[in-house]
């Protein structure tokens, strides 16, 4: 059993070290205001909350807001394109996240894999990645988590398609992506014997660990050294 407030350190052990791209130094300023869009698994908050104790304790004299949630349940790419405007640009935050993708893929696996469904996720993920850097708003990408905690699932199959263009779209955009799909996967070789559920309470939407790794990516991202994230306790 994992001890709560320890659960950085030991995340960080489990998903591997941070892309050799990361940024080497802190890329959020005092103040600077993050938004994240997403789906049900960033409407329940757990890694925001993460992120958030991080800033609190490791630099309080930034007076880091907390994260704003603008996730909602049960959401694809399709339905936070048409809300983007008003729950990110408007808000004229430093950064943006988003973290989409599994509901466009878990909601249609009674179906064949479509290309027209990939190539629409891809374009509106773009259209929002466009909106937030013409408002100067900097992007980073989550790649969609996992579907069940096995890699050889039909979900996490597809997904891979989806994680592809994401990191097609940064490439592109020149933008940051941080691939937490990859990190999951790691973190999944060493899942201890016999428990089914891990990272993710049904298979999808996070326990702590899982929520301590997508929050860890995010800070990557940001440049909070690993250090600094392993320091930080949660309740």
């Amino acid at each position: 059993m994992v001890l709560v407030e320890k659960i950085f350190a030991v995340i960080l052990a489990l998903v591997g070290p941070a892309p050799a791209d990361s940024p080497k130094e802190l890329q959020i300023k005092p103040g600077d205001q993050i938004v994240v869009m997403g789906d049900s698994i960033t409407a329940g908050g757990g890694y925001l909350r993460d992120i958030d104790a991080v800033f609190a304790q490791q630099y309080p004299g930034m007076k880091i807001p907390k994260v704003i949630n603008k996730g909602i349940s049960g959401q694809k790419a399709e339905d936070l394109v048409q809300r983007f405007d008003k729950d990110v640009v408007q808000l004229k935050p430093a950064f943006v996240t988003i973290n989409i993708g599994i509901n466009d893929v878990w909601h249609r696996l009674g179906q064949p894999h479509d290309a027209k469904v990939l190539a629409a996720y891809e374009k509106n993920v773009a259209k929002m990645v466009n909106a937030a850097q013409k408002a100067g708003i900097k992007v980073i990408l989550l790649t969609p988590t996992v579907i069940q905690e096995d890699p050889s699932t039909e979900g996490n199959k597809r997904l891979t398609m989806y994680v592809e263009a994401q990191k097609k779209i940064a490439a592109e955009k020149k933008c940051q992506v941080v691939d937490l799909h990859g990190m999951f996967l790691t973190a999944l070789k060493q899942k201890p014997t016999g428990q089914e559920k891990w990272l993710t309470g049904d298979g999808v939407h996070m326990k702590p660990l899982g929520d301590a790794a997508m929050a860890a990516g995010v800070l990557r991202a940001l440049g909070v050294p690993d250090a600094k994230i392993a320091a930080t306790t949660l309740p």
